[in-house]
């Protein structure tokens, strides 16, 4: 996700006001739980899912998908080969599949941005769904017993490896044509200016490449870190669970979340994770029942 936080008006109503209002946000409690009404019902924020083609112009959005490579750095992983064949497929520019997702939101959701006191504003999000990149969670390195108290190794690798390129050239058009989206009325007429990455001097190229270089984060929708997959290299199974969500090498052991999701989808994923749960749970009863019966 790379985001640019604006300025807005004051007179904008935010979730912000009830984060520094004590007596705003206990109105709003019990607005909210006497009858279900008030600021607390709702998400402050605007969604969208837009194919690349309109969102970058034709000349660069075919020479952005010329450099898309087929090769992979493991060729004898069925996985990988797999993997990157649907992804470069899912680039096609013809494609009217939802590539990238904005999100317009009344609040600060950058890390990197720290507020002015009496400020109000708004963050615009761009969350690439079919990113080439692959990082990596590891359990740590120990002399001793790993414990579930130590944190994971985890290396996102954004923009890396092969076709990490191509992810980094589609987030900066995208976070070029979300100041596009921004500074168009009505939307437009909220805000007071970008202030993260700050503007360009008057008669300056707006150069977005460092911003998304440099604060590109993760979204709130991870997957696959138990990607399921019955492929094999010559190295063994690769993945973490089969078609049955059960963990290769480990019996009587599921994970049924979106840890198994081998790859993204153009949503957010909670139907598809409660698909995931339901289908996990008809598992667990067919297989009880499979084992007892007679």
């Amino acid at each position: 996700m790379i985001s640019s936080i604006y300025e807005i008006s004051p007179e904008i109503s935010t979730l912000d006001d009830l984060r520094s209002s004590p007596e705003l946000l206990t109105t709003a409690l019990t607005a909210y739980t006497t009858n279900a009404t008030g600021p607390l019902t709702q998400i402050p924020s605007s969604v969208c899912y837009i194919p690349f083609s309109k969102v970058i112009p034709a000349s660069k959005l075919n020479s952005i998908a010329s450099q898309i490579s087929t090769k992979i750095n493991h060729p004898e992983c069925q996985y990988s080969t797999l993997r990157h064949n649907i992804l470069a497929n899912r680039f096609n520019p013809e494609t009217c599949l939802g590539q990238i997702e904005f999100n317009f939101d009344t609040s600060n959701y950058s890390p990197h941005f720290t507020p002015e006191i009496g400020k109000k504003y708004a963050t615009m999000m761009q969350m690439l769904q079919y990113p080439f990149s692959v990082g990596s969670i590891h359990i740590p390195a120990s002399e001793t017993k790993t414990t579930m108290h130590e944190a994971p190794t985890i290396d996102p690798k954004y923009y890396q490896g092969v076709n990490g390129n191509v992810d980094f050239l589609t987030m900066v058009e995208s976070h070029a044509f979300a100041h596009r989206i921004v500074s168009t009325p009505p939307l437009s007429s909220m805000i007071v200016k970008r202030v993260f990455p700050a503007l360009p001097e008057v008669g300056q190229e707006d150069d977005l490449r460092d911003h998304v270089r440099n604060h590109t984060t993760t979204d709130w929708h991870p997957i696959g870190t138990c990607a399921m997959s019955h492929l094999t290299t010559k190295g063994g199974v690769v993945g973490v669970v089969d078609s049955r969500l059960r963990v290769h090498g480990v019996k009587g052991l599921r994970v049924i979340d979106a840890s198994v999701m081998p790859l993204h989808v153009s949503a957010h994923i909670q139907a598809t994770v409660y698909a995931i749960a339901e289908k996990g749970a008809s598992m667990i009863l067919q297989d009880h029942e499979s084992k007892h019966k007679g």
